[in-house]
């Protein structure tokens, strides 16, 4: 269009803002939700048991924890709405 620079860059994502250390921990965190997922999964076939409590307590300390690293590493996290 008229009026744009050639050389616009697309905007960087969230992701590719980070520096590579929080890059791993976030792919750590990552990991550990595929891992809970993986788990859960391989459990109920191998065992042909879906509902337990011992593999739900696994699964969802996996998953929570993978969950809450993911969004504490993500730069900008949502800031506190202020009182008016």
């Amino acid at each position: 269009m008229a009026g744009e620079p050639d050389d616009a860059a697309p905007p960087r994502s969230r992701l590719q803002e980070m520096s590579t250390a929080r890059k791993a921990s976030f792919w750590g965190f990552a990991s550990l939700v595929v891992l809970a997922v993986t788990f859960y999964v391989w459990w109920g076939v191998t065992f042909n048991v879906w509902i337990d409590n011992g593999v739900y307590a696994v699964f969802i300390t996996l998953l929570l924890f993978g969950l809450a690293g993911m969004w504490l590493v993500m730069p900008n996290p949502p800031a506190p709405a202020t009182p008016p």
